[in-house]
């Protein structure tokens, strides 16, 4: 069975769990990959591949999709590749998008551990965009794109993002999704919680994601701040995700206070319903539990 770990990523396929790679209290990091069946209660050792740990993960059709995260230590490495991981196959696949958008296929089996570097055209693009590594941050699926909202990455001297990338599931390339003019944002952050809308509300007019929480360390106040907010990034369906804007939630009822590293997870029993657990913040653990819904209008301004 897997050995005790944090930072790791888990998706659910078929009456299995999956768990992926995380970081050991040695801060030894890890590339295993484990299957528990939920029905004869037993663990199975898959396919490696590089170790990493808080990258995100989601499940796409049939395969384990994972986006960034940490992948050395002494010196700090961070990745912007997708792995992928086929449940049929039970193979990896890694898809370099260092520098251009075009996808790159690498396989586990290779032993080179140098930085594959892309010949193709498209990296002389000054256009060309993909997010810069990192980890703590989110991966949602919102239609035809994976979208990454925040992170971070650390230099010598600690870094969060509060961009937003679309990597299209048809043309297989990155496009940032930036607000129209001054329209407003979230800050930056990391280690937040996000969900698609179609997870959480009945939006029929809309395609996007949803997040929660999150932290950033504050030079200001020296110390780390923690969010209560909530923002939505929608566009109209029908339009691309690329005329999407940030939208601040409004919220009402029991609400969670400022954390981050909240676990929220869809309901797939009853839709529009949402669920969130736990969270971190100033050394304080949480265990409560959060029945969430969203209301969404259908008029989009």
């Amino acid at each position: 069975m897997p050995c005790k770990r944090h930072n790791h990523s888990c998706v659910v396929e078929m009456n299995a769990i999956y768990v992926f790679g995380g970081q050991t209290v040695s801060d030894v990091y890890l590339g295993d990959f484990w299957r528990f069946d939920l029905d004869t209660r037993q663990w199975s050792e898959l396919a490696t591949s590089q170790p990493r740990h808080s990258h995100s993960a989601l499940k796409h059709e049939r395969s384990m999709v994972i986006f960034g995260g940490r992948t050395g230590l002494k010196p700090a490495v961070y990745s912007n590749e997708i792995l992928v991981y086929n449940f049929d196959s039970n193979e990896w696949s890694l898809l370099y998008l260092m520098s251009s958008p075009s996808i790159k296929a690498w396989t586990s089996s290779q032993s080179d551990t140098s930085t594959p570097r892309s010949t193709d055209k498209d990296d002389q693009n000054p256009t060309a965009v993909a997010p810069h590594p990192r980890s703590y941050t989110s991966i949602v699926q919102c239609g035809q794109y994976l979208v990454v909202y925040g992170g971070y990455w650390w230099d010598g001297k600690e870094h969060y993002f509060d961009d937003t990338f679309g990597f299209s599931l048809d043309s297989h390339k990155w496009v940032k999704l930036s607000p129209l003019g001054d329209e407003p944002v979230p800050h930056s952050r990391n280690r937040h919680g996000a969900l698609s809308l179609p997870a959480v509300a009945d939006v029929g007019s809309m395609s996007g994601m949803i997040i929660f929480g999150g932290n950033f360390y504050s030079n200001r106040v020296g110390t780390d701040e923690f969010f209560g907010d909530a923002w939505l990034f929608g566009s109209v369906v029908g339009e691309s995700l690329t005329s999407g804007r940030w939208r601040k939630v409004a919220l009402r009822g029991d609400i969670p206070c400022p954390r981050g590293h909240p676990t929220w997870v869809e309901d797939d029993q009853v839709a529009g319903r949402s669920w969130m657990f736990g969270g971190e913040a100033n050394r304080q653990r949480f265990n409560d539990l959060y029945e969430i819904r969203v209301e969404v209008s259908n008029r989009v301004t």
